[in-house]
């Protein structure tokens, strides 16, 4: 006997990051330099596979660096994927369990710029048209380290 397959439909769940969907223009702040910095970006993100997941392209036309944020619920450890990569071969691995307390977290690893860290990115809707996310590291595994301020990006609806 034939098994029969079919496309499941898109998660409900995906629709908690609905925030993220259309085209921002984006200012940041990297903490990390000394001083800081700050610039602009464009982030664009659609859904792909069907629903399944979000894919938010990211350009920092000054820097040249081009990236990629695909996010997707994953009902099978009921948890948000995150996946970052650029064209500077960095990437990040992370995972969310959702809102909480008015945030959207996002946890995992990096590795970027030539180290591994630990990264949380931390989502805040400020209105309907503009976002924050705050960006914090870690560069020891130990749950007493504290979390290091590495970025703010402000994203505005354009």
């Amino acid at each position: 006997m034939e098994q029969e397959f079919s496309k499941p439909k898109g998660p409900e769940k995906i629709h908690d990051v609905d925030f993220l969907l259309g085209d921002f223009r984006v200012e940041w702040t990297n903490f990390t330099a000394d001083p800081a910095t700050t610039g602009v970006a464009t982030w664009n993100t659609e859904t792909t596979f069907g629903g399944h997941a979000y894919e938010m392209t990211q350009r920092v036309d000054e820097h040249d660096v081009n990236g990629r944020f695909i996010v997707q619920w994953v009902e099978s450890e009921s948890a948000f994927s995150g996946y970052y990569y650029d064209d500077w071969a960095n990437r990040t691995l992370l995972t969310s369990e959702g809102w909480k307390d008015g945030f959207f977290s996002f946890t995992g690893t990096c590795v970027g710029f030539g180290k591994t860290f630990q990264l949380k990115e931390q989502y805040e809707i400020v209105d309907a048209d503009h976002y924050v996310k705050r960006g914090f590291v870690k560069f020891d595994e130990n749950e007493e380290t504290d979390w290091i301020p590495a970025d703010e990006i402000h994203a505005y609806r354009v």
